[in-house]
């Protein structure tokens, strides 16, 4: 819940506006609780680890617009991978 609390908060921090922070920091976390809830914590430990591989690749760019790109493709990538492996765990 943090997490995406956390997430949503920055993009009204980005976005220089307070009601954006505090409506998309509550959705965040509404949205980090149900997937804690559905069991996806070990999903998104996944996507934290790409998001942090990312950000430290775009950040070697220079930047701002491509590490905020970089860290996206990095959680993006990695929530594919964490759900393909889930997958192919699953059918043992």
């Amino acid at each position: 819940m943090g997490l995406l609390g956390l997430t949503g908060v920055l993009i009204g921090v980005v976005l220089h506006s307070p009601l954006l922070m505090a409506v998309a920091g509550a959705l965040g976390m509404g949205v980090g609780g149900l997937l804690g809830w559905l069991g996806g914590k070990r999903y998104l430990v996944a996507i934290c680890i790409g998001v942090l591989i990312g950000a430290a690749l775009g950040y070697q760019a220079g930047d701002d617009d491509i590490l905020i790109m970089a860290a996206g493709t990095g959680g993006a990538m990695a929530g594919f991978i964490a759900n393909f492996l889930e997958q192919f765990h699953q059918k043992k």
